[in-house]
Parts: C-alpha cells; structure tokens; sequence
C-alpha cells in the first residue's frame, strides 16, 4: 500500500496518531514511544522519504519535552 504525501501547511497544529496498516493483515502503526495523543506544530515539509509514509515534516513538540524533529506525515492529523 503505498500513500501519498500529505499537505500540511507551515504552521498547523497536527496530533500524533497511529498510522493506517501497511498491508492487508498488518495491524496500525505507532508514531513511536509516548508519541500518540501529543500536539506538535508544522515547520516545514513534506520531504520526500523512502518509506512513502505521507512524506517527512519538520515538527515542534508543544508539549513536555518541547523538541524539533522530522516525523511521517502517516503518523499525523491535523488539530481542527
């Protein structure tokens, strides 16, 4: 299965989520330890990324600890 990129703006707010299965049989994806749940603004991306998870984004943490880092965009939602 593979999936498009996804189109985060600069500047959303997106939530950690867990990633749809990869194929048939395959269970949901975590976004990784004590990841689910927390909020993070977008500050750059998509990448282009050789897993073909929704592409690689740039992301602040806004939440403890505050940190910068690359993530999939599969692993996240946007904060309506």
């Amino acid at each position: 299965m593979q999936n498009q990129d996804k189109s985060f703006e600069a500047g959303a707010l997106v939530r950690f989520v867990c990633a749809p299965p990869r194929w048939k049989g395959d269970a949901p994806r975590s976004p990784g330890n004590n990841l689910e749940g927390k909020l993070a603004v977008v500050l750059e991306g998509p990448f282009p990324g050789n897993h073909e998870w929704g592409g690689i984004f740039r992301v602040h943490a806004v939440a403890s600890p505050c940190q910068t880092f690359s993530h999939w965009g599969d692993f996240m939602e946007p904060v309506e």
